[in-house]
């Protein structure tokens, strides 16, 4: 070990072994384990970023796709994994929020079972509306809903999914309804959104952005905080008469409570090293839409603190219960 010199006293000592197990890692392949199926946004993100790591770490990094029971397998098999940095979960706020919210008897702790790790990317999402639509701006959607009750629906991405919690709380601050219709994925959604079957949804812009530009869905508007820099004349929620709407998703790390910080803490900054790559972020976060991330440990969890009150707050008047 290379801590010899570090039996001075019990608190010198665990330091340096701590020391020693951050320089020491990677000890063997790591596993990314994801709650999605192949091929969509954030396996695409997860498996590039393994591939820098593992040429960074010398080390295979693997990416793991366990899609079942709403993110809550991969979530319990990365809770019971050994501390030591070597099996991750990667997820997005949305799902954390909603499971634990939403579903009874969860078999872990989303706040004791798990220690932040990094955001890899964030992006804001985009109220896009059917080209069959007779209403190009949220207030004209606001205005048919009054005018006809019952004919509008809406799609999300399933029930207590922040694109069903956010376009609720629109509907809300509107005090219209609209009918909900969920859906298991955002390419059907966005299917179904082209060919006029649902009338308008909030969805990701990365699948979205092609469909503005060539017309097959209508873009209403931008769910940031600011205008897209993709998308300059399209108008933001919150200018449409919904001060301080956000709606959007980011991408994070995260290891089993007890991994030893410094291993956290390299992990996160060897993240941060790929990531931060003109070519890297270019071909897979800003291209899409998305804003590099590469948040530190230690600003992980507060921002996960107050997205989790901003998320009860808006699902609380939803009275919603997920078996």
């Amino acid at each position: 070990m290379r801590a010899g010199k570090c039996a001075v006293s019990a608190g010198v000592a665990l330091s340096c072994v701590l020391s020693a197990s951050a320089q020491d890692y990677p000890a063997r392949t790591v596993r990314i384990v994801v709650q999605v199926p192949p091929g969509g946004l954030q396996d695409t993100i997860a498996r590039a970023t393994a591939q820098e790591l593992s040429t960074l770490w010398g080390h295979p990094v693997i990416v793991e796709n366990r899609p079942s029971a709403g993110g809550i397998v991969a979530a319990e098999g990365v809770a019971r994994a050994a501390p030591d940095g070597h099996t991750i979960l990667q997820t997005g706020g949305s799902t954390i929020y909603a499971n634990e919210m939403l579903r009874r008897n969860l078999p872990y702790d989303s706040v004791k079972d798990f220690a932040p790790v990094t955001i890899l990317i964030g992006s804001n999402n985009i109220l896009a509306g059917s080209p069959k639509l007779p209403a190009n701006t949220l207030q004209e959607i606001i205005a048919l809903a009054r005018a006809k009750p019952g004919v509008l629906n809406y799609g999300s991405l399933g029930i207590g999914h922040a694109t069903h919690v956010d376009v609720e709380s629109i509907l809300r601050d509107a005090g219209i309804q609209v009918t909900h219709v969920p859906y298991k994925g955002g390419a059907q959604a966005l299917q179904s959104l082209a060919s006029g079957e649902i009338a308008f949804t909030i969805t990701g812009i990365t699948a979205a952005i092609p469909m503005v530009r060539q017309g097959r869905i209508k873009g209403i508007g931008y769910a940031g905080l600011k205008r897209s820099e993709l998308f300059p004349d399209m108008p933001t929620v919150a200018e449409a008469g919904f001060p301080g709407f956000e709606s959007g998703s980011w991408f994070g790390w995260f290891a089993p409570a007890s991994t030893p910080k410094p291993v956290i803490e390299k992990i996160a900054a060897d993240v941060k090293k790929v990531i931060s790559v003109p070519a890297f972020k270019e071909k897979f976060i800003t291209a899409g839409g998305h804003e590099l991330m590469a948040t530190p440990p230690a600003e992980f969890g507060p921002i996960m603190e107050r997205q989790r009150k901003a998320f009860a707050a808006k699902i609380k008047p939803l009275n919603l219960k997920l078996e």
